[in-house]
């Protein structure tokens, strides 16, 4: 709905530009002799050296004519397919619009249009940080012609040069949450301002939840659109993409298709769709994906049913055999908790399982009943732990993190602490680990987390309120900026380490 609003203010613009702009002025002559470098931020264009041009719209940067052609910039704060597509929907929609040719891929888009059938536009909008720069030319429709020359002379660009190096061990990640306020609805403009804010500041992989049952919703029928648009927004800002299939959802069993709720891990049924399913999500997002696994901190799970841990091997056995059919660069593993797996005896459930290309772990060091009064400085002895628990298999630490919760005696000081600790590891033992990954950027909203809180109960139970509050603390202030979108101390610890890291590793 939001992006539906965005574009009833595009049409309106649009027809009002087609009235006032459009006229056919003496002294045009579609070509230019001089140029100007137009920039914003990051974005920057080479445009004719023509006059400025009055404009009706706030939102519009820049804008220049020469007496009969008319060329604006504007930003928006989408990527260039959701604005694209939305141009679609809206000119088809206009009975005064046609839609002459377009073209849409995920960095850029154009399209060419006419309005009221005198009117000729090409609008090409690119995408620079987190969000679109359109530009559009708008001329008569007799006269267009003439300025296709000088339009390929206008081409924009994005400096990305303060983006830090891909590292390929030893790199930085987050669990990139957007700011939210009050608002709990997800806002796809915020997301990417987010991913681009993480890039800024150092992070290389983002880890990323989904759900085969969200996904599958029939036996073999896919839908696809959330996830193509979240590893989209990803190659956009250049990020490694982490993808967790939460077919164990740490306590309980995750969304699976209907049709299997109550298919075991033996059954054969399952197994099928399982790694037919990660087949499919191997092969559509190759290239553009970099680690899969297939179940989240299982060994929560497989503490009260160790029974059905071999069946689960073998089902992630046929996955990850499946995917490498179709995808064999695509390293496929599982994650577990390590910090339960020590004090919840299940470290030999992580051996049992530690089969695939890669194993990930997720690591809290809390005390009883989530407080965080523990030293920070013990992050890497876990490590090392964590590190001959893999063995010779690669290790990721997709989730760890230090809440800021005064009720869980957790402070924004600890926090920076630990932050520091984590890039003190990294220096230390960056060889030896894939990546390892803060959860998460931004506090959630306490409703967010009640939520979050109930999705590790089954359906039916009761957990105890007090143990719930608790919980629903401790999910809620990981984040090293708050939900307001204001950051913490901690925030900018991470982005001082984080220059200091990759400064260390040019040397």
């Amino acid at each position: 709905m939001r992006v539906r609003l965005l574009f009833l203010g595009l049409s309106i613009l649009l027809f009002t530009l087609a009235c006032g702009q459009g006229r056919e002025l003496p002294g045009a002559g579609g070509t230019s002799d001089s140029w100007q470098t137009f920039a914003h931020g990051d974005f920057s264009v080479r445009l004719p050296a023509w006059p400025q041009a009055a404009s009706d719209d706030n939102a519009v940067i820049h804008s220049i004519g020469d007496g009969t052609a008319t060329l604006w910039i504007k930003p928006w704060p989408l990527p260039p397919r959701l604005v694209g597509e939305n141009l679609q929907e809206w000119a088809q929609k206009n009975e005064e619009v046609n839609l002459v040719q377009d073209s849409i891929s995920p960095g850029r888009a154009t399209f060419e249009l006419t309005i009221a059938d005198s009117l000729y536009m090409r609008t090409l909008l690119v995408y620079c940080a987190a969000q679109s720069f359109e530009i559009t030319l708008a001329a008569p429709r007799s006269r267009f012609e003439d300025y296709r020359p000088l339009l390929a002379e206008v081409e924009p660009a994005c400096d990305t040069s303060w983006r830090p190096p891909r590292l390929a061990r030893g790199a930085p990640g987050m669990v990139i949450v957007p700011a939210s306020g009050e608002n709990s609805a997800f806002d796809p403009a915020a997301y990417q301002q987010a991913l681009y804010l993480a890039r800024q500041n150092g992070v290389l992989v983002s880890h990323y939840y989904t759900q085969w049952g969200e996904i599958e919703k029939a036996p073999g029928q896919y839908d696809w659109r959330v996830l193509d648009y979240i590893v989209e927004a990803h190659q956009l800002e250049d990020l490694q993409l982490s993808l967790v299939v939460n077919v164990i959802h740490t306590s309980v069993r995750g969304r699976v298709p209907p049709d299997l709720e109550n298919a075991t891990f033996a059954d054969e049924r399952f197994k099928q769709r399982l790694a037919a399913f990660a087949a499919a999500l191997a092969r559509r997002y190759a290239g553009r994906l970099h680690y899969l696994a297939i179940g989240n901190e299982v060994n929560n799970y497989f503490a009260r049913h160790r029974d059905e841990v071999e069946t689960y091997a073998q089902a992630f056995q046929q996955a990850r055999a499946a995917v490498h059919v179709v995808n064999p660069d695509l390293p496929v593993g599982i994650v577990f908790a390590y910090h339960d797996a020590e004090t919840g005896g299940t470290l030999d459930i992580v051996q049992r399982l530690n089969r695939g290309d890669y194993i990930a772990f997720t690591l809290y060091l809390f005390d009883e009943g989530y407080h965080f009064t523990r030293d920070p400085a013990l992050f890497d002895g876990y490590v090392e732990n964590m590190l001959n628990t893999a063995g010779p298999t690669p290790l990721a630490i997709v989730e760890t993190g230090w809440s800021t919760a005064p009720e869980l005696d957790g402070s924004e000081a600890a926090q920076a602490q630990y932050v520091h600790e984590i890039f003190e590891t990294l220096r230390k033992r960056g060889r030896d680990i894939l990546f390892l990954s803060w959860f998460a950027m931004h506090d959630s909203t306490p409703q967010t987390c009640q939520n979050q809180a109930l999705s590790f109960f089954e359906p039916g139970q009761s957990p105890d309120p007090a143990q719930l509050r608790a919980f629903v603390s401790f999910l809620c202030y990981f984040g090293l900026r708050r939900a307001d979108g204001t950051p913490k101390p901690a925030w900018h610890t991470w982005a001082d380490e984080a220059e200091r890291y990759y400064a260390e590793q040019e040397r």
